[in-house]
């Protein structure tokens, strides 16, 4: 577990790495593992100089990675060190710069997965009303809403692992409006949600969208992300993107009849099975 001490380095290294590349180089889910204590993430701290040259995390649970290293300290090694320090787990390139595609190949790693950001720009709001979709009730609804991502995301290698501790941390952030997270259920349950998030720039995401394996296939996923970009508009938002994986072309084509296009990708880097079994 680190220390607050080791946390603020570690924040202020994202923060200078993000500004120097203009990709933010730790995801949320890595930004908020600073401060726990599961065992299954791992913290690498690397010193040069007498500051925070280089940070990596491992997450065994993910089976993923995430490392940076200070602009003031590349190409002299630390990020093939970091590399040899995290083992075999894949390693994200968000925005998959050419410096990242090259450090990749020099180490022999190939694309593993593809994560897309789409984005559109959003209508005024329209003040339509959505049969049957409500907000959600943390006391009624948190272990069905728990239950029916890990059944809609049984495929996906984070999400169908999202916990209550998940659950609980991320309303726990400033951004959580306890108003953009909508459910629709029927006599058996929840079976579906749209959870939406509203960043302090104004821009809306599609933070998580998911129905039940029993409601896929009945329009269910158009009516939460209509009801959900309704609530977004409303809300002061005027464009909205979402995070979705490149092989998942249900959902591709979904929200490219949306109005949605591709304006960024995440590339997740790892040794080839081959090499893994070495």
């Amino acid at each position: 577990m680190l220390v607050s001490d080791d946390i603020n380095r570690i924040r202020h290294l994202v923060t200078v790495v993000a500004e120097a590349d203009g990709e933010q180089p730790l995801n949320e889910d890595a930004m908020l593992a600073l401060s726990g204590d599961g065992a299954e993430v791992s913290h690498y701290l690397f010193e040069q100089d007498g500051e925070l040259a280089g940070y990596a995390q491992g997450n065994t649970k993910h089976g993923t990675a995430q490392l940076l290293v200070h602009p003031g300290h590349r190409r002299h090694g630390l990020g093939s060190s970091l590399l040899s320090d995290i083992g075999d787990l894949a390693v994200w390139a968000f925005g998959d710069l050419p410096a990242a595609q090259g450090f990749a190949a020099a180490h022999g790693l190939v694309e593993r997965r593809r994560l897309l950001v789409m984005e559109r720009p959003l209508d005024p709001p329209s003040r339509a009303a959505f049969d049957g979709v409500r907000p959600f009730d943390y006391a009624t609804d948190a272990e069905q809403l728990l239950a029916l991502n890990a059944a809609a995301f049984d495929w996906h290698p984070e999400q169908r692992h999202f916990s209550r501790a998940d659950l609980d941390a991320r309303m726990a952030e400033p951004w959580f409006d306890p108003a953009g997270l909508l459910v629709t259920a029927d006599a058996d349950g929840l079976t579906g949600f749209h959870w939406t998030k509203r960043h302090p720039d104004g821009r809306g995401e599609v933070y998580i969208l998911a129905t039940h394996p029993r409601a896929q296939g009945t329009g269910l996923g158009r009516t939460l992300l209509a009801a959900g970009l309704e609530h977004l508009a409303a809300t002061g938002s005027t464009s909205v993107h979402l995070y979705v994986e490149a092989s998942n072309g249900r959902a591709v084509e979904l929200y490219e009849r949306t109005g949605f296009a591709v304006v960024h990708r995440d590339v997740l880097y790892g040794p080839t099975p081959h090499q893994e079994q070495r």
